[in-house]
């Protein structure tokens, strides 16, 4: 026989160990014939404790027990634990009929036999069962995932530079972001914005034909995938010409379908909770800003094939999808398309540009907001169509997320705590807490106590910051926000009465500019994700986090070569 992945520490002669696994393995077939036959209770009990062999998301097989069964996204999964921290749900499908290799089998599994079989000497002896039998699963320990101690490094030319001591690269100062909730009243923004006649038009150039048949192929059903397709296809060819004339693309008809895809998106994103809960393995990204081209960049690395549908992993996006970057629409078109196409493959959070009050305020922001670059593309009448309906899709975002039940994931950070019960993540998972269409109520306008409790409870999720070294904090480690009057920073007693609280290990947001689009905090607890590169002009780089196998790993896109003028004017920094 041959030897196990490695060697298991304290198991001198794994043979034994691995025979009795393979008396517990049972294959798909006869784990899809008692999901035919038996009940779904009984169906439970005589899985659990199975040893099987399958298919994971990295493309290898893996054998492990089944610890659980759920039924997660419209499907029935196995979670199987491999010895590996968090348990994998594997769908049935995905499960093999073949008999496991040993080095298939990570040693921790073997250990674990070997452990209850000194505890219970009568056991240490493989005695033969059947495979019908319900097993009782070893006891199983919630392993944390563990930051991984390098960073894979890219080239701004797209090329992989290598590994990368975590130390010297992930920013551990606080880069001070310039984001700050409207104060006070701005000076009026004069925006010069050209006719119609001069707006995108496939009229008289090359792509005509190109896009003639994008055309002719989205008319399909609206539940015709070919559809999505097509608007990305035409979406990246916006971006390619930077909305300018010679484009390709027809601006009613692009408008016109975008207010499609808007619809499709409401209809799938109502039934969402505003509380989600994933499973790893994951990319997690942040702030995107309408960088089409690093977004572009990770996503065509990121999906083989580019068909979403067979990605290995899942995505999280932590929001801030617009605003401050040439390409918020398309930026949140590819989102929204790709969410439609994969609704449990893509997963969108709301930020505090996902609000109107924010990516509308052209007084403030000027050329630089969401709501400008809509009416700078398509005009006054169809510009104000595309901005306003992308907003009704905004508000049903989800507001927090939690990854494997250990990484509360959210744009800002958690919610602020006053003491008594600590009700925070109920009050946010409840069926009542509403889908606001502004994020900021309208000064003046009167709204009840639960309304006012939601509404700061999704202030504080998408708008909070981690505290600063010098920040004055309360009782429960929460201090006054210099962005603004209302908002919070979350300080170390925060972040330990959370983390402890809730039983998770880790916190990940976006929200602040880090010079290598990642920064850890708070004894490694806190990392702040930021995933775009040359933020208006900062020469910085785009992060993202990927989850899986028991480790968070991180991966750095560095920012292109400096220039000497940026056609984007400074943030406003108030």
């Amino acid at each position: 026989m041959s030897k196990a992945r490695s060697t298991s520490p304290g198991v001198a002669d794994a043979s034994p160990y691995l025979d009795k696994l393979q008396e517990r393995w049972v294959p798909r077939d006869q784990l899809e014939e008692w999901y035919r036959t038996l009940r779904q209770d009984e169906y439970y009990r005589r899985v659990k404790g199975v040893a099987v062999r399958f298919l994971a998301a990295d493309m290898s097989y893996k054998v492990g027990w089944v610890s659980s069964w759920e039924r997660s996204d419209g499907h029935d999964t196995l979670l199987v634990d491999v010895g590996k921290g968090a348990c994998e749900q594997v769908l049935l499908r995905n499960v093999s009929n073949s008999r496991f290799a040993p080095k298939e089998v990570f040693p921790e599994v073997l250990q674990r036999l070997h452990e209850a079989a000194i505890q219970s000497p009568k056991t240490a002896q493989p005695q033969p069962a059947p495979a019908t039998a319900a097993v009782k699963p070893p006891a199983k320990k919630c392993v944390p995932p563990e930051l991984h101690p390098h960073v894979l490094l890219i080239g701004s030319d797209g090329n992989t530079i290598g590994q990368e001591p975590m130390s010297e690269i992930v920013s551990r100062a606080t880069a001070e972001d310039p984001d700050t909730p409207r104060g006070r009243e701005a000076a009026a923004f004069q925006m010069s914005v050209p006719p119609d006649a001069h707006m995108i038009s496939r009229e008289g150039t090359g792509t005509a034909d190109m896009v003639s048949a994008l055309e002719r192929r989205s008319q399909a059903s609206a539940d015709d995938e070919r559809w999505l397709h097509s608007l990305l296809e035409m979406t990246r060819a916006l971006a390619e010409n930077e909305g300018k004339r010679g484009g390709g693309v027809s601006k009613p008809y692009y408008c016109q379908q975008v207010q499609l895809l808007c619809k499709h998106a409401e209809d799938l994103l109502g039934k969402e909770k505003l509380f989600l809960r994933l499973t790893s393995p994951l990319y997690v990204f942040g702030d995107i800003h309408g960088n089409f081209d690093d977004l572009h960049y990770f996503l065509e690395r990121l999906i083989p094939f580019g068909e979403i549908k067979v990605a290995a992993a899942s995505f999280l996006f932590l929001g801030d999808y617009v605003d401050r970057g040439d390409f918020g629409l398309e930026c949140a078109v590819t989102l929204l398309a790709l969410k439609c196409l994969a609704p449990h493959k893509i997963n969108l959070l709301r930020g505090n540009h996902e609000t109107p009050e924010v990516n509308g305020d052209i007084a403030e922001y000027g050329e630089l907001s969401f709501k400008h670059e809509c009416i700078r593309k398509f005009g006054e009448k169809h510009g104000d169509q595309v901005w306003e309906a992308i907003n009704k899709v905004f508000r049903l975002l989800p507001g927090a997320a939690v990854i494997d039940n250990q990484i509360f994931c959210a744009h800002g950070g958690i919610p602020r705590f006053n003491g008594g019960k600590d009700d925070r993540l109920a009050v946010l998972d409840s069926p009542e807490f509403p889908r606001l269409p502004r994020i900021q109520n309208v000064p003046g306008l009167p709204e009840g106590a639960f309304i006012a409790r939601c509404r700061q409870m999704m202030e504080d999720l998408v708008w909070s910051d981690p505290a600063g070294a010098h920040d004055i904090l309360d009782d429960h480690g929460f201090g006054e926000n210099r962005r603004g009057p209302g908002l919070k920073t979350f300080g170390r007693r925060a972040v330990d009465e959370f983390l402890n609280y809730y039983g998770y290990t880790h916190i990940f947001r976006a929200h602040q500019e880090k010079s290598n689009g990642l920064r850890i905090s708070d004894s490694g607890r806190v990392v702040t994700i930021f995933s775009t590169s040359d933020y208006v002009g900062h020469q910085n780089g785009a992060g993202v986090v990927y989850v899986g196998d028991g480790s968070i790993r991180m991966i750095i896109k560095q920012p292109p070569p400096p220039i000497t003028t940026h056609h984007l004017a400074p943030p406003p920094r108030r």
